[in-house]
């Protein structure tokens, strides 16, 4: 209700607006008209009526022009064609002007039964339509270069706020997968094997020390990030397979085999690791189930993660979130959709993001 009424009472205003300063304009009309013929201004008492047409003219005028601007811009958009919505709605505003205007201004003189709305001013003046030409000419030019320039800066708004809410939209769905990662139970398992390392064999427990604060300090740099590069999250899920090879030696392999062409290209952080942890996760591992993980890519137009399945664990969870929150991430550089496939195998095909490609470029115009 409360936002109806304020749908009214913004109605009203633009309404009000447009009825204040289109017949503040007829009157100017009127004004300059009498004085370059009469060289005199009007004299309020004996012209009312006059003015008064004059206010009435303006009125139809600027409620024709707004709402023919509006249909105007529906038909051709300014956002993609601008100069030629500029020029048409120019010369047809300026067409729409003189009929009116002139057109009404003859239907006053002729309902008031007098040959002109003053002395000196006739329809068979053609001085007069020249004036009344060349008046609508320069008020309509700057009125449309008003109106363009208040599209554009509207349309720049907009753009701002659309972008701003995206980023906002990104960095939640970027912290979301970073709970995930710098959760209590993935740092106590890690902390539980560095405790069992330390025992059997210090060099391990070392080098697990070392990947660990590599995982770490690439989720806190990447926090912030819209993407990586593909080869820096390649090289995190090395250190994070590491991590795993330590807990589940041979039971695990992760395999990573792409094309020296594709890895500069971007990929939102976290994802392949993402994708490696839902596997783990969701696969029973023993040494008479092994799970086989690889990481390749398709006539460098699609990232495949691929891994065999062993069999689902019941106490966990779908991954949907996950996947879903992958997904969702992708949207904000490609059009193109991610891909899965739940058969023998379990696959996500990812699409690649080149260099060229970003959130600025999808949501231009």
């Amino acid at each position: 209700m409360a936002q109806y009424k304020q749908m009214v009472s913004e109605r009203i205003r633009r309404i009000a607006i447009l009825l204040a300063t289109s017949g503040t304009l007829g009157v100017l009309f009127y004004t300059y008209l009498h004085f370059s013929e009469n060289n005199i201004f009007p004299p309020v008492a004996s012209v009312g009526k006059e003015i008064l047409a004059s206010i009435l003219i303006g009125w139809v005028l600027g409620a024709a022009l707004y709402f023919f601007n509006h249909l105007l811009d529906r038909w051709i958009p300014w956002r993609k064609y601008f100069a030629g919505r500029f020029l048409t709605g120019y010369l047809s505003n300026l067409a729409i002007g003189l009929a009116i205007t002139i057109g009404l201004s003859l239907a006053f003189i002729h309902l008031s039964g007098k040959e002109s709305f003053w002395t000196g001013l006739t329809p068979q003046d053609e001085d007069v339509i020249v004036k009344i030409t060349i008046l609508l000419l320069t008020s309509l030019f700057i009125y449309k270069v008003v109106y363009a320039l208040l599209y554009s800066y509207q349309h720049y708004a907009i753009a701002q706020i659309e972008t701003l809410q995206s980023e906002r939209k990104q960095l939640e769905l970027q912290f979301e997968a970073l709970k995930g990662q710098i959760s209590p139970h993935y740092l106590f398992n890690s902390l539980n094997t560095i405790s069992s390392l330390i025992f059997k064999d210090l060099p391990s427990a070392e080098q697990f020390v070392r990947r660990l604060a590599q995982t770490y300090q690439y989720i806190l740099a990447t926090q912030n990030k819209k993407y990586v590069l593909l080869k820096e999250e390649v090289d995190f899920v090395q250190s994070y397979y590491y991590l795993l090879r330590i807990r589940f030696q041979q039971q695990l392999s992760v395999e990573i085999n792409l094309p020296s062409g594709i890895m500069n290209s971007k990929i939102p952080p976290l994802t392949l690791q993402m994708l490696v942890e839902n596997a783990v996760k969701h696969n029973s591992l023993s040494s008479d189930k092994k799970l086989f993980i690889y990481i390749t890519a398709q006539d460098n137009t699609y990232l495949k993660v691929i891994n065999t399945k062993t069999g689902v664990l019941d106490t966990v969870s779908s991954f949907r979130v996950g996947l879903e929150n992958i997904k969702r991430r992708y949207q904000y550089f490609t059009d193109k959709k991610i891909e899965v496939k739940d058969d023998e195998k379990f696959m996500v095909s990812l699409p690649v993001i080149h260099h060229k490609e970003n959130i600025e470029q999808k949501h231009s115009a």
